[in-house]
């Protein structure tokens, strides 16, 4: 029985992130772009050289911090996952782990938001207005095929 609640506990925040995700994902679109779409379409956002590196410098920063936490995180998922298979379960241990799972989680979507307001802030005001043109284009396409809109990251 002990079990149940704990794996039904795990199950319900895991949905709770994933619907919160969803709802920031929604908030922050109309704020901030991905990487990705920058860098895609960067020769009709007329990106300088030095936007471009600046860009470039941010993403590849970002990215060796998000490589160790990725990998940290995986590892962390693993021992609450072997906690949870126990015979008897240790709710403390459980509830201890479950917090350094979270926190991890919190720095990887911190260094998200991190690097999305550094892109956005090497951006003029008219390269803003084509990237959010470009995403709604891109959301349109996404759409007709049947698949969900891009986030922001």
């Amino acid at each position: 029985m002990k079990r149940a609640i704990v794996i039904l506990l795990v199950c319900l925040l895991q949905m709770g992130w994933i619907l919160a995700q969803r709802g920031e994902r929604s908030s922050f679109q109309r704020f901030l772009f991905p990487p990705e779409l920058v860098m895609k379409n960067q020769e009709e956002l007329q990106l300088t050289e030095e936007q471009r590196a600046s860009i470039m410098n941010e993403v590849q920063q970002v990215q060796s911090e998000f490589t160790g936490l990725q990998w940290d995180l995986e590892r962390e998922m693993e021992k609450l996952t072997s906690l949870l298979r126990g015979v008897t379960l240790e709710e403390e241990q459980i509830l201890q782990q479950l917090e350094t799972v979270l926190e991890l989680e919190r720095r990887v979507k911190r260094s998200q938001l991190q690097l999305a307001v550094r892109i956005r802030n090497t951006l003029d005001e008219d390269q803003l207005r084509t990237l959010r043109r470009l995403r709604i284009r891109a959301n349109a396409q996404q759409r007709s095929r049947g698949r969900e809109p891009a986030g922001t990251n």
